[in-house]
């Protein structure tokens, strides 16, 4: 199965893409709206289910992905939106991950034992829960554009971080002499033979005048 939609893209790639735009996606604002209703139980369910889903696709896909397409490049090819999109990609998803991941241990060791093993504990988790959904969110959409460039357009110009500039030679202007035949046709164009002409005109020295003496009176 290495085409999912028949296009002639990675399967995986585009599973990936299908399942944060239909299910992560749909799912990380139905936790967002039970938190906001209240329901906590539900909110914890849900946030847990999408934090472990994050972590098997990243683990399995995405590290594997950057590492071979874009990582060997770094930081020289960054100046190509091909690399460059997936790089703050990259940025934002481990922020997004690693901050709802602090905060699901937040929830399940809440009131428990394991509370005191939990460093950095939080009381009001409203604004980090905002901020992690916006994360994700932004990461999605990045995920989609790189996508796009890899995928559905990658003739996309660019310039190389490793190509240098070559500068354009262009020939240099001349007036190049046209024959009898075409001056006939066009009685503005000079001729070879009026050039070679004006031009001996031009290299005879001039003689100079000779002023005869007068004569003396005897």
């Amino acid at each position: 199965m290495g085409d999912l939609l028949g296009t002639g893209v990675s399967f995986n790639a585009t599973a990936t893409l299908m399942a944060y735009v239909f299910i992560l996606a749909p799912t990380m604002i139905i936790g967002f709206l039970l938190a906001r209703s209240k329901r906590f139980g539900r909110h914890k369910l849900v946030m847990t289910f999408v934090v472990l889903a994050n972590w098997v696709l990243i683990i399995a896909l995405m590290i594997v992905s950057y590492a071979a397409g874009v990582a060997p490049g770094l930081p020289h090819n960054l100046n190509n939106i091909a690399n460059l999109l997936p790089t703050i990609h990259l940025a934002t998803g481990a922020t997004a991950q690693l901050l709802a991941t602090y905060l699901v241990i937040l929830m399940w060791t809440e009131n428990t034992s394991l509370e005191r093993f939990v460093p950095f504990r939080i009381k009001r988790i409203k604004t980090p829960m905002r901020l992690t959904l916006a994360l994700w969110l932004i990461t999605i959409a990045l995920g989609a554009a790189t996508y796009f460039v890899w995928y559905v357009r990658p003739d996309i110009p660019y310039q190389d971080a490793g190509t240098p500039l070559v500068p354009v030679v262009t020939e240099e202007a001349g007036i190049e002499p046209v024959t009898t035949e075409e001056a006939e046709a066009d009685p503005d164009v000079v001729t070879t033979e009026e050039v070679e002409a004006e031009n001996s005109e031009d290299d005879t020295p001039a003689e100079p005048e000779v002023t005869e003496e007068p004569e003396g009176e005897d």
